[in-house]
């Protein structure tokens, strides 16, 4: 049996201390197959339907803003690392629905994305949906999906502001 060729990997960044391993998990995958690598980040709005106060956008723009230089600095991590082929996309909404969308539309062969862990931010899924959210995004994206599990994060880490 052959293993089949993996061409593009996408990686689901969360943003937090807690996305570092998932991060370097794609950067070997990636080192290892000689594979395209693309992070994925979705910014969810939910917030800004609430606003009735025009700051509110103009904190959702540097947010956006910020999500793009993250991306940026890990666009140059794995360069930095040897990746010759590395881009990121930042899209807004729901992050379940675009993560979805964008498996099914890359044609990618590898999505690597960390597991929810108990978090004091809002947790995506509750216990028992994440593993049915993956058997959807391997069936509907016709991919793998790589699970991460997130080392413990050092008090250090959550000061340093950066994700890796």
């Amino acid at each position: 049996m052959t293993t089949p060729t993996i061409k593009q990997v996408i990686c689901a960044v969360h943003g937090g201390p807690e996305s570092r391993d998932t991060v370097m998990k794609a950067i070997q995958v990636a080192l290892d197959s000689g594979a395209r690598l693309t992070f994925f980040h979705v910014m969810d709005a939910e917030f800004l339907g609430h606003a009735t106060v025009g700051t509110l956008r103009v904190v959702y723009r540097e947010l956006m803003d910020m999500g793009k230089f993250v991306m940026l600095i890990l666009c140059d991590r794995a360069r930095n690392r040897g990746v010759p082929n590395v881009d990121y996309i930042l899209r807004e909404g729901n992050v379940r629905k675009q993560l979805h969308q964008q498996a099914v539309e890359t044609g990618a062969e590898v999505i690597v994305m960390g597991k929810p862990t108990r978090s004091p931010t809002k947790n995506q899924f509750k216990p028992g949906e994440f593993e049915a959210f993956v058997e959807e995004l391997e069936r509907d994206g016709k991919l793998r999906v790589i699970q991460v599990s997130p080392s413990p994060i050092a008090d250090k880490d959550l000061q340093s502001g950066l994700v890796v």
